[in-house]
């Protein structure tokens, strides 16, 4: 009896932590879609605006960013909560955005092998 009782709770405490798991997943990633323009002012003049593009796909958020008039794949996109942070190879070096996003709008960074510059975003 004891048995059955200790299993019983650990199927359905896995259960509840997959349901909350799963519903954070599927609700959270909806504020990443779309398009957002940003802004790095402290930038080189050809890479100080852009677009990022966000989708979902199979239960991923996939993203391309445009600078430039290039557009390029972002690569190891993951999110947690409000961040979302993402590579880019750009001309040879690997750019890492980490952005922190907020209703219509984010905040975040662009680092790359020579710093990190601040950027900001709003939702198109």
């Amino acid at each position: 009896m004891r048995n059955l009782i200790l299993r019983s709770s650990l199927i359905l405490s896995l259960l509840l932590m997959t349901s909350f798991t799963v519903t954070d997943s599927l609700v959270g990633t909806k504020k990443f879609v779309g398009e957002w323009e940003y802004s790095v002012p402290d930038a080189p003049y050809q890479y100080q605006t852009g677009t990022f593009t966000f989708s979902k796909i199979k239960k991923k958020i996939t993203g391309t960013v445009a600078i430039d008039g290039y557009t390029m794949d972002l690569e190891n996109v993951a999110t947690k909560k409000n961040n979302l942070i993402c590579n880019v190879n750009i001309e040879g070096e690997t750019v890492t955005f980490d952005l922190n996003f907020e209703k219509k709008s984010f905040t975040g960074t662009a680092s790359y092998s020579q710093g990190a510059l601040d950027m900001t975003g709003t939702k198109k």
